[in-house]
């Protein structure tokens, strides 16, 4: 599968393998004494009735606002500004449509009243969070100054790992707020297997984070101190991974015609 898959073909594959993983992690944590949860009944009972009188509420109110109608403008906001081609204004653009649909979410009527399944109530109670979700990604989108990956931004054409090889971290502290609190995670580019480098396709024309030349000096003397003992063990030699995953999981990953061991 990987080798002639782009960016969304791989991260699909790396996905599920690693969600597989996590999520088994997780379960078995869970069934643990250590996973044990310790929950006061209290909290349980105060975010039932947070949650019951809110859908009450959504149930009651008798809005001009169409939940429905509001998710799909968000989509077509979304479809239109923040997609594989981006630029800072037309991001801009998707922040300010994203804040008055939030808005305007809070004025949000039922037509249906049916007990039971609701679709349309269900809308309502998922939208607000859907559109902060989406406000988290177009304004994410927006801070960022650069392309990376898949997305390119005609502003900011270059790919700047100087500045930000960092994942972007999105919280909501403040539920009435109208935009998320950004933050940055860094990443260390000398504990990566291979450092940050040209994807083979393009031009080779992005900015070089501060540590890459010195840990792509390491990944050449460990490649020359381990030449001929085949690929797996060059791969363990540039960053042990194997001791990570569970036991049933560490078989060899074979390749079509490969017969290193």
């Amino acid at each position: 599968m990987h080798g002639f898959n782009r960016l969304g073909g791989n991260s699909v594959a790396e996905t599920v393998v690693a969600g597989m993983i996590v999520g088994e992690f997780i379960a078995d944590h869970c069934e643990s004494p250590d996973g044990a949860a310790d929950v006061p009944t209290a909290l349980v009972r105060e975010f039932h009735a947070r949650e019951s009188r809110q859908l009450a509420e959504h149930a009651a109110r008798g809005g001009p606002e169409s939940p429905f109608a509001l998710l799909r403008e968000m989509q077509l906001a979304m479809t239109d500004n923040v997609g594989i081609f981006r630029s800072g204004e037309r991001l801009a653009e998707a922040v300010t449509q994203l804040q008055q649909l939030l808005v305007r979410s809070r004025d949000v009527g039922l037509r249906s009243q049916a007990r039971g399944a609701n679709p349309e109530l269900v809308a309502a109670y998922r939208l607000p969070r859907m559109l902060k979700l989406a406000l988290c990604v177009a304004q994410g989108a927006l801070a960022r100054t650069e392309s990376r990956g898949a997305h390119f931004r005609s502003d900011f054409p270059v790919r700047n790992d100087r500045d930000w090889l960092a994942r972007t971290l999105a919280t909501w502290p403040d539920p009435d707020a109208m935009l998320p609190v950004l933050a940055y995670e860094s990443l260390d580019v000398r504990r990566m297997e291979l450092p940050p480098g040209w994807r083979g396709y393009g031009a080779k024309d992005y900015v070089d984070h501060p540590d890459t030349p010195a840990r792509q000096a390491e990944v050449d003397r460990v490649r020359a101190a381990t030449a001929g003992a085949g690929r797996l063990a060059q791969q363990q030699a540039l960053m042990p991974w194997e001791h990570q995953l569970p036991p049933r999981l560490r078989g060899r990953n074979a390749r079509l015609g490969d017969h290193d061991t």
